[in-house]
């Protein structure tokens, strides 16, 4: 699917090998003259060359490419940018902390602060937004306030915190926080932000998404605490199983990420000691 969903903004949603439910990455690409893609995630040549022609049509009116910006560095959110760098000789930004994990250079290291003007008013930031990924990025065009949010938060499927790939529950939890409020600051200003979530459609009200993340996240947390303090659930799989009682056994594997980085966020608050795998009450 193709579509202009602002004067100056375009998203391709592209196949990529992503976690089910969710299929597909999307690629936005912003600006006026210049032009920045942002998620060129696709490995597949069928929808390389979709995102290809679009690429082209937008070159024929004119305009010029500026650069790609990764927002972390996932295997479904980079699939194509060393080929489309290298095709048009244009380069890649990505946070430091995403160069440092990625096996193909980047060009230029980008952080909080970043900016890039591409005309006609579009003027692109970045916001550093870790914990699903250290080196995680929403990329903002303050123009249409329209904003690539990654895997901060998604349109499809949900969002894992791995700590053996470098997530953090509690810095994750801050970001969601943290990009809720700037949205809400741009509201105040009469602005409607809208967010392209790398996977699902095209979030209207990113501030209830946002805030629904923190809500559900902080009441499965509360579940892990209650096995632990309340239950006398001691060993990993006896809390996974508390926490998790409403979800099929099958999903366990991708749930025991997140009872990881919940228990290592809750050792960090002071509120449980580790026991092997498993954890205790710090006050037991």
């Amino acid at each position: 699917m193709t579509a202009g969903i602002a004067e100056g903004a375009w998203v391709l949603n592209l196949d990529t090998p992503t976690l089910p439910p969710a299929t597909a990455t999307n690629t936005l690409i912003v600006g006026g003259d210049r032009l920045l893609i942002i998620e060129p995630a696709t490995p597949h040549a069928r929808e390389q060359a979709r995102l290809d022609a679009l690429i082209a049509s937008l070159l024929a009116d004119g305009r010029a490419l500026a650069g790609i910006v990764v927002t972390h560095h996932h295997v479904d959110h980079i699939g194509y940018a060393p080929a489309l760098r290298d095709r048009h000789e244009i380069p890649i930004f990505a946070h430091p902390q995403t160069a440092s994990r990625l096996d193909f250079p980047i060009d230029t290291h980008i952080d909080e602060g970043w900016t890039i003007d591409l005309g006609e008013g579009h003027v692109v930031e970045a916001l550093f937004t870790p914990g699903h990924a250290p080196g995680h990025l929403v990329v903002w065009d303050r123009k249409t306030n329209i904003a690539h949010a990654g895997d901060l938060v998604a349109g499809e499927g949900t969002i894992l915190v791995d700590v053996s790939d470098g997530g953090d529950m509690g810095v994750y939890l801050d970001s969601l926080r943290r990009m809720a409020a700037h949205v809400r600051a741009h509201q105040a200003d009469g602005q409607s932000p809208s967010f392209v979530p790398a996977h699902g459609p095209v979030l209207d009200d990113p501030v209830a998404v946002l805030e629904h993340y923190v809500s559900h996240r902080l009441a499965r947390e509360a579940k892990i605490r209650r096995a632990v303090v309340e239950g006398g659930r001691r060993a990993f799989l006896g809390i996974l199983a508390a926490a998790y009682d409403d979800v099929p056994k099958k999903l366990w594997p991708i749930a025991a990420m997140s009872v990881e980085a919940h228990l290592r966020k809750l050792v960090a608050d002071g509120e449980l000691v580790r026991v092997g795998k498993g954890a205790r009450p710090a006050a037991g």
